[in-house]
């Protein structure tokens, strides 16, 4: 569990494991918690022709949702984000995190010197109201015509390994790139500039920034 501590504000908990999500909560200096929802993702992940849009929501909505479930008896006030992140192709399949090496490389070659779509669905539960807000965002991501050498060399690395699309952008994955339109933050995983718009649209703009700057320089 990750911790940043907060005072005289609603606990936030990012629902999640991944270091990414994490890096740029801390980037910007948004205190808070992460816990794993433990969800379990695959139902749904694999199904026959998924609606990309429906699925990010719905594994968004199950993960915050999964945290506020555990907490309910607490009386405190907390802010849950939830997040799913997934690689539709360049022919508009759903890619999932690979299953192996080779899985990975065959996801690599489909991607390499095409355009392909990143959606994440973002869910933010507060309580004890259980207001909620919702978004699904969309980055238009062009690979480069990589060589069989740079793709091995990369597969080499690891870092493809659960990775939707077997790629990393925030890591040695940024040499794969081309070009991106739209939200890099979102590629990462946490559309950070919705989740702070949102909090600012709810708090105000001088509580929330009366917060993070009792966290110091």
């Amino acid at each position: 569990m990750i911790v940043c501590e907060m005072a005289s504000f609603p606990q936030i908990i990012l629902a999640s494991q991944s270091p990414a999500r994490a890096e740029i909560m801390t980037q910007i200096r948004i205190p808070f918690i992460a816990i794993p929802s433990e969800i379990n993702e695959t139902e749904t992940e694999h199904q026959l022709n998924p609606d990309p849009e429906r699925l990010v929501m719905q594994n968004s909505i199950k993960k915050a949702q999964a945290i506020i479930y555990r907490i309910q008896n607490e009386r405190k006030q907390y802010i849950v984000i939830g997040c799913d992140t997934i690689v539709i192709d360049p022919f508009q399949k759903v890619m999932g995190k690979p299953r192996n090496r080779y899985d990975a490389k065959s996801m690599l070659h489909t991607l390499s010197g095409h355009s392909h779509t990143v959606l994440t669905g973002c869910t933010i539960i507060i309580s004890p109201n259980q207001v909620e807000y919702q978004t699904i965002v969309s980055t238009t991501v062009k690979f480069r015509v990589l060589t069989e050498t740079e793709i091995e060399y990369y597969l080499n690395k690891g870092e493809w390994q659960k990775r939707a699309g077997s790629y990393a952008i925030q890591g040695l994955g940024a040499f794969l790139i081309d070009s991106i339109q739209g939200d890099y933050f979102n590629v990462v995983g946490l559309p950070i500039s919705w989740i702070w718009q949102t909090l600012l649209n709810h708090f105000g703009v001088e509580q929330l920034i009366e917060v993070l700057s009792t966290q110091g320089e």
